[in-house]
């Protein structure tokens, strides 16, 4: 389990997860989804922010610098 907060501290693991689409609603508001609530059922698809501890984090990996 990860207990690292990467990203921002508002959103906590979520904002650099692996496993997380963003989603905008008609009004511009903004939620993050868990695409591992797809398949097990132990995860929210929309968990309350800040997420600070997950089972399931994996960070997204570096990008490579465009030359």
């Amino acid at each position: 389990m990860s207990d690292a907060t990467p990203g921002n501290p508002q959103i906590g693991l979520c904002a650099s997860c692996l496993h997380k689409r963003e989603v905008v609603s008609g009004k511009g508001s903004l939620f993050l989804y868990c695409l591992r609530a797809e398949t097990d059922a132990h995860y929210r698809k929309y968990p309350p922010l800040p997420v600070l501890r997950c089972a399931g984090y994996e960070g997204s990996p570096p990008s490579s610098p465009q030359e």
